[in-house]
């Protein structure tokens, strides 16, 4: 990667923040492109003074014509984050604290029939092309999409998965460095263990390979990209697929994982309270709330929440189901 040059009065605490960052372990590439683009803002709007004060950060905090409010909040973290820095080294500067509301993305959750659908298809097909690979990775469709839906890995764990991962004496999977760089254990149901295990030992007989899910090389896991396409493809050939307004991703299946979990537990009279954290821990999520924010998305679960779960007035206050 070409090394980028700061030249305002913060290039010394920028440089520092990067380097403590990648001491830790981060790779903190687009956090250098967004310091870059604040160090060229800085040397541009505040000259030679190197005061973080709520003016001199004034016009970096506003969001774009042409940006959104992710691109935005992602922009003003950065330089929080350098401020935290500057603080630590003894500099004291005004730490931004503004936070911006990003309107999460609707997710399609799948309805059992629309589950039963997809399956079916990925079940029947067929490669126009057959080989061993190409026929091997069609088995592997059918095994790794139902693996979304029953323990909700995101799609880069489900493909990055190898064998040694993988503890067959307590059916579970070790994920290690997801999202926030932690680790976590997910267990799999009996059945789809058994499932996994049938077609990790029919890959093994034929080649050498450490991935659950081998591409074509054996020596590489499936694309995430191609997966995805893969998906979509499944999708557009289920009755559902014309008359969906928002078509679902693979993503969705991790929502409709969550969706199906919760709503099980409230029909067997368990309390969310105690449940939810162990749901939460195992999506390698850092609250219970952004696990529910998953179910929020499910209108017609409104009714049995109020019904039967102890967080509804806190989580849908302003919902009354008469």
């Amino acid at each position: 990667m070409k090394k980028v040059t700061f030249t305002s009065a913060l290039s010394p605490y920028i440089e520092g923040l990067l380097e403590q960052k990648r001491v830790l372990g981060y790779k903190y590439d687009v956090e250098e492109y967004n310091l870059a683009c604040f160090d060229r803002y800085w040397a541009e709007t505040n000259g030679d003074t190197d005061e973080f004060t709520p003016e001199t950060l004034s016009g970096w905090m506003k969001q774009r014509a042409s940006e959104g409010k992710s691109t935005q909040a992602l922009r003003i973290s950065v330089v929080r984050q350098l401020a935290l820095f500057m603080n630590g080294m003894g500099k004291v500067s005004y730490i931004p604290e503004a936070r911006i509301r990003c309107q999460r993305p609707v997710v399609h959750i799948l309805t059992r029939a629309e589950i039963a659908a997809l399956f079916r298809v990925i079940d029947s097909f067929v490669p126009r092309h057959q080989s061993p690979a190409v026929t091997r990775m069609a088995a592997g469709y059918k095994v790794i999409f139902r693996l979304f839906l029953t323990t909700g890995l995101r799609r880069s764990e489900a493909v990055n998965l190898r064998i040694s991962d993988i503890d067959w004496s307590h059916n579970s999977m070790t994920i290690y460095n997801a999202k926030g760089h932690k680790d976590r254990v997910v267990y799999m149901a009996e059945d789809f263990a058994v499932l996994l295990k049938g077609y990790i030992d029919q890959n093994q007989s034929e080649m050498d390979t450490e991935w659950v899910f081998p591409s074509a090389d054996p020596f590489r896991h499936f694309s995430g990209d191609a997966l995805a396409l893969r998906f979509r493809k499944f999708w557009n050939e289920t009755e559902y697929a014309a008359s969906t307004a928002k078509p679902p991703t693979i993503h969705s299946l991790r929502h409709t994982y969550v969706v199906l979990r919760m709503n099980a537990w409230m029909l067997q009279g368990m309390d969310l309270n105690v449940m939810l954290p162990y749901l939460s821990r195992a999506l390698g999520h850092k609250s219970s709330n952004e696990t529910f924010y998953y179910y929020h998305h499910v209108m017609e679960a409104f009714r049995m929440i109020q019904e039967r779960d102890s967080l509804s007035d806190t989580v849908f206050p302003e919902v009354r189901v008469r």
